[in-house]
């Protein structure tokens, strides 16, 4: 799937080396804006900033920010949304890549190294990182973080050496809270895995994976019964994200020329349906109010009214999974606009958060 409809970390990295604004329109009316990526007491950061997730109660954000210093790290922050407080997530390195927030904001997972990266998860309330890395995990040089539940008690991490597709294919989840580590799959050397989400307690995972071809196919388990089955089309699809009662999953389907749509799949009743002609970047937990590149905006569109809500332009901004929040009320995304905020000439990229009139 390429970056620009994937709306990935790839586009993330690019965005947070940006040096320059670009003009946009302004923001939708009776939409409420606010910048994420601001100091504590409100002033805005010199440096670039990307790839915001929000909790699904829409209390905290993170995101990634190039060093006030001028080096070459990318900062992981967090921000409370009600206070404004900036706090950045301690021992952050070079390559740095944000997974997501549980749903209270309490814990982080991501990933971050000099060289080669390794998945990390950050409890804010204890102040301790936690690498996450399988007994029998001599064996790979890398991995990163996946997803996170919403409890925040499991993470699913994929692990690799640097060789082709085998940069990520073995996929854990780790029970924070007993250390266990799950081995969901272990892909052949020209395989590959691509994206996963977890619902809200870690008993059910969606995964995708990408063949030796190109081509996406997306899975999900239920680790209670130890069942997997294929759910998507039976053409190249990208996973973003299984609902919080695990329910049903949303997916990206490729029908060629850089054509991507957007599905839904109910797995108690099987039926999948297209919901939109182009493709979904994030949902909220029941995957009612879902986040989609809709020409030149970016809209939050509920499935059950049919009413759409933009969030910004296209042609500044990008947003994805784990961008909207539990009741669809929120989305955090990028943009290098210059007048969405009052105050904004930094003339860098900048994470916000908007909230649009229902």
């Amino acid at each position: 799937m390429s970056g620009a409809v994937r709306v990935s970390l790839v586009a993330v990295l690019l965005l947070v080396g940006a040096g320059t604004a670009v003009a946009a329109p302004a923001h939708p009316a009776g939409a409420r804006v606010e910048r994420v990526s601001s100091g504590s007491d409100g002033s805005q950061l010199p440096k670039a900033s990307a790839g915001g997730v929000v909790s699904a109660d829409g209390r905290y954000a993170a995101f990634l920010g190039n060093d006030p210093a001028g080096g070459i790290d990318k900062l992981l922050y967090l921000k409370n949304l009600r206070s404004g407080r900036l706090t950045k997530v301690p021992e952050n390195l070079v390559y740095t890549m944000i997974t997501g927030l549980s749903a209270d904001g309490r814990r982080i997972a991501y990933s971050d190294s000099n060289r080669y990266p390794k998945p990390y998860v950050y409890d804010r309330v204890t102040g301790e990182t936690q690498l996450l890395w399988p007994a029998e995990g001599d064996a790979y040089e890398l991995g990163e973080t996946a997803a996170i539940s919403g409890d925040g008690r499991s993470v699913a991490y994929t692990l690799g050496n640097r060789h082709g597709l085998e940069y990520a294919n073995v996929l854990y989840v780790r029970d924070l809270a007993t250390g266990a580590d799950d081995q969901i799959i272990k892909l052949d050397r020209e395989s590959g895995l691509n994206g996963a989400s977890l619902d809200a307690q870690g008993r059910t995972l969606a995964y995708g994976i990408t063949t030796s071809s190109g081509d996406g196919q997306i899975y999900v388990k239920d680790r209670r019964t130890g069942t997997t089955r294929r759910v998507d089309t039976g053409t190249q699809a990208y996973l973003v994200q299984l609902s919080a009662d695990g329910d049903r999953v949303l997916f990206n389907v490729h029908l060629g020329d850089g054509v991507w749509v957007a599905y839904l799949r109910d797995l108690r009743t099987d039926e999948v349906r297209r919901i939109a002609d182009g493709p979904a970047a994030a949902g909220d937990g029941s995957l009612r109010h879902i986040l989609l590149t809709d020409g030149d905006s970016l809209v939050l569109r509920d499935l059950r009214t049919g009413r759409q809500r933009t969030v910004a332009p296209t042609a500044s901004a990008t947003a994805r999974s784990g961008s909207v929040t539990r009741n669809g009320d929120a989305a955090v995304f990028t943009s290098t606009a210059a007048d969405l905020v009052p105050g904004d000439t930094n003339e860098v990229s900048d994470v916000f958060v908007t909230r649009p009139r229902r």
